[in-house]
């Protein structure tokens, strides 16, 4: 009896945070993953016997390299730049090039899904608690970041009537292999977290494991197609309360320190200095702080629970604790 045929997907953005946790659970389901990257020679950890790590002009110019594969999973994009046109060219144009060559090489009888992993911020904040965005809502972004995840998904829905694709928009993302939220941990190491003063601000979060099940459920689904979800665990987190279960579950204890805004828009201003100095934009940029200023970037998940029948399987805490561990064995603390 022949050998079951594997199925043969593509990964953009397989190096990054969720791209990476992303690739390692489609391993582990024994797909074969094709991995197109900027630099194969520096890419470390996705090595495997199902794994395949080409650059994207090979992607594009040796059919024999991607031959059938039956999903396009793109996380491939910039969530830093200099100016509008710097995320115009990750975001859009990317996305846009992949689409085509979705179009141009894959086989209308056998490719499944072309999934295009957004973001929360396209959506902009919510006006209020008691109401979360939802997938119906007009995108209101409130950063140039966002306004080209938003151009992004205009695009791609312009394909939508030439193959199967479905838009996710991940809330805040933690767990293993995050940069990002490393900072909340490292701030609990040392005892000291600074705060945005003023009222509690509400946020969506998720956790990547449970982001990665969704992504994937979204792409086996018949019924996804054309669709966009939001993926966040059910209730948001006062961001507060995220630093305290963070020191909890390390076992330490946290002063949280209020940072006035007027401070954090004056190290904004200095920091997008720095970043046109030096070509290479900050985390803590004035766009950045411009979006936490806002209280309550919370959305609904609830489309994704009765069409994907999407539930995240680890509360905040059980997700935090995996995350310190992981942090700990791999020495990122």
């Amino acid at each position: 009896m022949s050998e079951k045929r594997k199925i043969r997907c593509v990964v953009t953005g397989s190096t990054g945070f969720i791209g990476s946790n992303l690739t390692q659970l489609l391993l582990s389901r024994n797909f074969e993953v094709i991995c197109p990257v900027r630099e194969p020679n520096k890419v470390k950890g996705l090595q495997s016997s199902n794994t395949k790590i080409i650059t994207f002009e090979a992607l594009e110019r040796d059919s024999t390299a991607s031959e059938g594969f039956e999903y396009f999973f793109h996380l491939a994009g910039a969530t830093r730049a200099l100016n509008y046109e710097g995320y115009y060219e990750a975001n859009v144009k990317l996305a846009k090039r992949m689409l085509e060559f979705v179009i141009k090489r894959s086989d209308p009888k056998f490719f499944k899904k072309f999934v295009l992993v957004s973001s929360q911020a396209v959506s902009g904040p919510a006006n209020c608690l008691e109401k979360a965005v939802t997938e119906n809502d007009v995108p209101n972004p409130v950063s140039l970041y966002a306004r080209s995840k938003l151009e992004a998904e205009k695009m791609a829905l312009t394909f939508a009537d030439l193959i199967p694709l479905t838009i996710i928009r991940p809330s805040t993302v933690f767990g293993p292999r995050d940069t990002d939220v490393l900072g909340v941990f490292k701030s609990c190491k040392y005892g000291v977290a600074p705060c945005l003063s003023g009222k509690n601000r509400r946020v969506s979060v998720v956790f990547v494991d449970d982001l990665i099940d969704g992504i994937v459920r979204s792409a086996f689904s018949e019924n996804s197609s054309g669709e966009t979800y939001f993926l966040a665990n059910p209730d948001p987190v006062i961001w507060r309360d995220f630093i305290k279960d963070t020191a909890r579950v390390m076992g330490s204890r946290v002063l949280i320190a209020p940072i006035p805004k007027f401070i954090l828009r004056t190290f904004g201003f200095f920091s997008d200095a720095i970043g046109a100095l030096s070509r290479k934009p900050q985390m803590f940029r004035t766009e950045k702080i411009r979006e936490m200023d806002h209280m309550y970037w919370i959305c609904s998940s609830e489309k994704a629970r009765r069409d994907l029948g999407w539930v995240p399987q680890h509360s905040v805490v059980e997700a935090l604790t995996k995350t310190f561990h992981w942090y700990k064995d791999n020495g990122w603390l």
